[in-house]
């Protein structure tokens, strides 16, 4: 009997849908599970099978990681200075200056489901070297910008050029990183994934200021940044291309909506868990500004400092008890640590909970995301991955603006925004309870 995968049903709850990939994947043929793998493209890689125990998980992620910092420092390094020689040198308004910065957000959430279905089809390490190689092409955009009369246009071209380049590397890499330790340490490979993140982020941005100031001509200083932009992916790209590969999924695409029907609560609720990520992003230092504190540089750190220790310490929880449980005491220490900022009396508070929410938002990726893979039975992790990921990007560029909205709408203060990511830390939890925990565990 044939299935048409967009019309079977989701066990875990009536309005999503359970898709079997191993049919999927060879078409109206229904496959058993235990074949399904021989479908798989593996003239040109080889599938790492399950590692057992964490220091060998640890050691098989290491090259990726570094992958990954490498890779993602080309997407930290122009953040603190795009908006200096945009204003300063190219004389751009805020507007400008906005679209410099979002751009590449929105071309990473637009190119998200290229990325899966490219890791799927091609092999996460195609998917991974693509990627560093756009992200070299974004920093030679970089330094031509600055040679050519209507540079801005380039720049804005290099911006995009470097979304897409970052959920090739992300997409492909976490791929990578399961097919690496297997399917059990999905968490695990989620965890350090963000961990190499978070570090790139740390890096590169003072970097980044510190290579463009070197130089007293901003323009000397930025064809500067953009060689060392592109040079790093170039590095990364190095230690890629001797490593092996993992299988490639399948050479057909899956539907998308279909997808998106099955992992869509998930995905809403890491949205609405990271908005308290991007709460503290955008209002943390003028919330401490207009209380009249200091030192609110110690909240950031504090943050970041809390999410890399929670990932090095309790990466492995979501693999071993479920991701469902470790989410939701994620959002609830987010929520605390929201409600200790807003409700701060003193600015010691206020810094305790950064650090309270970094620690709750640490474990809600890789928890959530366990959850999701679980829903897939057999091929297509790449497109579950890059559509999982872009509900947090989603979180990290409307969170600002909407918040923004609210507090010119009710007259709030800076305090606002974290109210409301409190509110959607609630919203998580609802979401988390309307799907039921999947069958469908990887093994």
């Amino acid at each position: 009997m044939t299935t048409n995968p967009m019309s079977t049903r989701c066990n875990e709850f009536p309005i999503t849908t359970q898709l079997d990939f191993a049919t999927v994947a060879t078409g109206n043929r229904r496959w058993p599970p235990a074949l399904a793998p021989a479908v798989m493209t593996q003239s040109t890689c080889t599938t790492i099978g399950d590692s057992s125990g964490s220091h060998s998980v640890t050691v098989r992620l290491l090259p990726l990681n570094l992958i990954i910092f490498l890779g993602f420092m080309t997407v930290s390094l122009p953040l603190a200075v795009l908006p200096l020689y945009a204003s300063h040198t190219l004389e751009s308004g805020p507007l400008m200056v906005g679209i410099l910065i979002g751009l590449q957000s929105i071309a990473t959430v637009i190119t998200r489901p290229y990325a899966g279905r490219f890791a799927d089809a091609r092999g996460p390490r195609a998917a991974t070297i693509v990627g560093l190689l756009i992200c070299i092409a974004a920093g030679g955009l970089y330094m031509l910008s600055t040679l050519l009369p209507l540079g801005i246009a380039v720049l804005l071209l290099g911006r995009a050029t470097l979304g897409l380049g970052e959920s090739l590397i992300l997409t492909g890499a976490i791929t990578w990183g399961i097919g690496r330790v297997g399917e059990a340490h999905s968490g695990q490979v989620m965890s350090w994934n963000g961990i190499a993140m978070y570090a790139a982020l740390a890096a590169g941005t003072p970097t980044g200021l510190g290579v463009y100031n070197l130089f007293s001509a901003p323009v000397v200083g930025f064809i500067t940044l953009g060689a060392v932009s592109a040079a790093l992916p170039l590095v990364a790209l190095l230690c890629a291309l001797p490593m092996p590969g993992t299988a490639a999924a399948t050479r057909r695409s899956y539907p998308i909506g279909a997808l998106l029907r099955c992992i869509w609560p998930l995905g809403l609720a890491l949205t609405f868990l990271m908005a308290s990520y991007g709460a503290i992003a955008a209002f943390y230092a003028l919330y401490f500004e207009h209380q009249g504190w200091r030192h609110a540089g110690w909240g950031f750190a504090g943050f970041g400092c809390a999410v890399i220790g929670v990932r090095i310490a309790f990466g492995h929880l979501p693999d071993q008890i479920g991701g469902r449980r470790v989410a939701y005491a994620s959002i609830a220490t987010a929520a605390l640590g929201q409600t200790l900022i807003w409700s701060a009396p003193v600015a010691a508070i206020a810094i305790a909970g950064a650090t309270l929410t970094g620690a709750g938002v640490a474990l809600g990726f890789p928890a959530l995301g366990v959850e999701a893979l679980a829903r897939v039975n057999g091929a297509g992790k790449g497109m579950v991955i890059g559509l999982f990921s872009a509900f947090q990007d989603m979180a990290f560029g409307l969170t600002a603006p909407i918040a923004g909205l609210v507090m010119l709408s009710l007259g709030g203060g800076n305090e606002t925004a974290f109210v409301i990511a409190t509110a959607t830390a609630g919203t998580a939890i609802v979401l988390l309870r309307l799907a039921p925990a999947a069958k469908n565990r990887p093994a």
